[in-house]
């Protein structure tokens, strides 16, 4: 829970932070993959957090479930079956055009056992196969080998993927895309100019113009660098690290 309540964290500072035009803060440890869905471990996960479209997103104040790529769905046969509707007029950050095409492969990819995807086998309730149906490119069923508890919330686990997109995993539909990547240093993430959302006053998002996950394990450099400003986020603080910024910022 504090894992996914840092990243939740990190994409509400994204799409709402006006002031600031760029966010820096460190992960613990180098990414393992950069693949949706592949992802098991916290640094891949702010990743995907921060680049991955889903088809709906669990409100995490509220516990609701929103629509996203999705703008509505139906779930049947006791959670054996999902039909979905898909928003109109969305590209991922390449500019290939998204449709029920991509949902179907992602499903179809995330499924296969081959890929050992710990996501997927949340949605393992049986033997079987997935059944996919689309009808045009904003409509798409899928029909599980058995009922999977909970399933419409699942989708919150799963960035859809480009079927068509020669850029792969590159091609993303969430507020951020991978712009530079150096191994052992830093993931430098920017702004994904054909990111769907708008705020309510019609701009587009995010706000923010990038973000530079800087790769640091060692805590206490990581502390030193917040309290001089060169990050602006700590995912997790040991008790005296919190009490010394406290007694530095007592308000």
């Amino acid at each position: 829970m504090k894992r996914m309540n840092f990243v939740v964290l990190l994409v509400s500072l994204a799409l709402s932070a006006q002031a600031a035009q760029d966010l820096r803060f460190a992960l613990q440890a180098e990414p393992k993959t950069f693949d949706p869905l592949l992802v098991e471990d916290e640094s891949s996960e702010a990743i995907r957090y921060l680049t991955g479209g889903t088809l709906m997103r669990v409100n995490r104040l509220t516990q609701e479930l929103e629509p996203a790529l999705a703008v509505s769905w139906k779930v049947t046969e006791g959670g054996r079956t999902i039909a979905l509707q898909l928003r109109e007029g969305v590209t991922f950050s390449d500019g290939t055009p998204f449709s029920s095409e991509d949902v179907a492969y992602t499903f179809r990819r995330l499924m296969d056992p081959a890929l050992h995807s710990a996501t997927g086998d949340s949605f393992r309730s049986g033997d079987g196969s997935l059944e996919v149906k689309t009808d045009g490119t904003r409509r798409i069923t899928l029909r599980f080998p058995a009922p999977v508890a909970g399933l419409d919330r699942l989708f919150d686990q799963v960035a859809i993927m480009s079927a068509r997109s020669p850029k792969k995993e590159l091609a993303v539909l969430g507020p951020f895309r991978v712009k530079e990547y150096k191994s052992g240093s830093y993931v430098l993430l920017e702004r994904n100019p054909n990111y769907w959302k708008r705020d309510s006053k019609g701009h587009s998002l995010p706000y923010l113009d990038s973000i530079r996950l800087d790769i640091e394990q060692n805590r206490e450099v990581e502390l030193l660098r917040f309290e001089r400003g060169e990050i602006q986020l700590i995912n997790t603080l040991a008790a005296e690290h919190f009490d010394r910024l406290a007694a530095q910022s007592p308000q």
